[in-house]
């Protein structure tokens, strides 16, 4: 039985942290980012290859262009 439910394999690892991005592998279990690491030897119940991508764990992208909005509420409440 996987460790895991969810190993992704081989991104560039950018965690928000600071540290210079790294070539790596981040393992997901109950829905929760579990380990990161360079090598994770544990096995996935479903395995990504993310060769080529950024895997940023914990990013959330709000960015949003509504400027429109900014008219008649000038805090944009309904665009993020």
């Amino acid at each position: 039985m996987p460790e895991f439910d969810v190993v992704i394999r081989g991104g560039t690892v950018v965690d928000g942290t600071g540290i210079p991005r790294f070539r790596g592998d981040l393992a997901i279990k109950d829905g929760r980012v579990a380990m990161i690491s360079g090598r994770i030897n544990a096995g996935g119940a479903k395995e990504l290859d993310a060769s080529g991508c950024i895997v940023a764990p914990g990013a959330v992208d709000l960015h949003t262009h509504y400027d429109a909005q900014l008219n008649w509420d000038p805090y944009a409440s309904l665009s993020g």
